[in-house]
């Protein structure tokens, strides 16, 4: 009974090889981010490892990281910048406004509204890498694609905003999820995602992505918006 217990295809085991995943694919996008720049792509290389490691069934999640962040750190370098300044003006703005209502210069009505435009902009963050790591796009055009989705699919796009906002939160907030909870994020992020993308993946990836998780093609595809 026990020596089933350490077969490479028993439930123990496999679960051990999920939150080792987990762990390093969160570390590995942690020290990606550091450079600053490659925040962006450290986040397209999270999503993808993590979609084709727990929901494809892939293996050598770190492999598929690096080799991701490595082909699109250059595409990533742009989208970070736009990133990052709405990301800095989106944090700054929402502390202004919690002290405000705080302070009761404004009302909690004004900031609850403030509050969910913010959480539909993360959620626009929140598809703008994913999009990065599945699709071929030149800067405009990713810019373009990301608003076009996030807008037709708004109920999905708030709830991505929900999920990141929270699991930002937690991260600040106790520093220990930091280690774990990105590559969740990511997994539980793909649920939303991964339906917004079918319509314009080719007909045999669509097949796959709608039946039983097979192993998918290395290569990106063209974006067909």
């Amino acid at each position: 009974m026990f020596r089933n217990l350490f077969k490479p295809d028993s439930f123990l085991m496999i679960l051990l090889s999920r939150i080792t995943d987990s762990i390093f694919l969160s570390l590995f996008w942690l020290l990606c981010c550091f450079p600053v720049l490659t925040v962006g792509t450290s986040f397209a290389a999270l999503y993808d490892a993590s979609y084709r490691t727990f929901r494809k069934g892939e293996r050598n999640s770190w492999q598929r990281f690096f080799r991701t962040f490595r082909e699109n750190w250059k595409a990533g370098i742009l989208p970070t910048v736009v990133f990052l300044a709405l990301f800095g003006l989106l944090g700054w703005g929402m502390i202004q406004l919690w002290n405000g209502a705080v302070g009761q210069q404004i009302s909690w009505l004004m900031f609850a509204a403030v509050a969910l435009v913010g959480i539909l902009v993360m959620g626009v963050l929140s598809v703008l890498f994913p999009v990065l790591s599945r699709f071929e796009n030149k800067f405009g055009a990713l810019l373009k694609n990301t608003l076009l989705l996030s807008l037709a699919n708004l109920p999905r796009t708030l709830c991505l905003g929900l999920i990141n906002t929270l699991v930002l939160f937690l991260c600040v907030r106790f520093v220990v999820p930091v280690f774990i909870l990105p590559c969740l994020a990511a997994v539980a992020d793909s649920f939303l995602l991964e339906p917004m993308f079918r319509p314009y993946l080719p007909a045999e990836e669509t097949e796959e992505t709608a039946g039983e998780d097979q192993p998918e093609a290395e290569e990106k595809e063209e974006d067909a918006t």
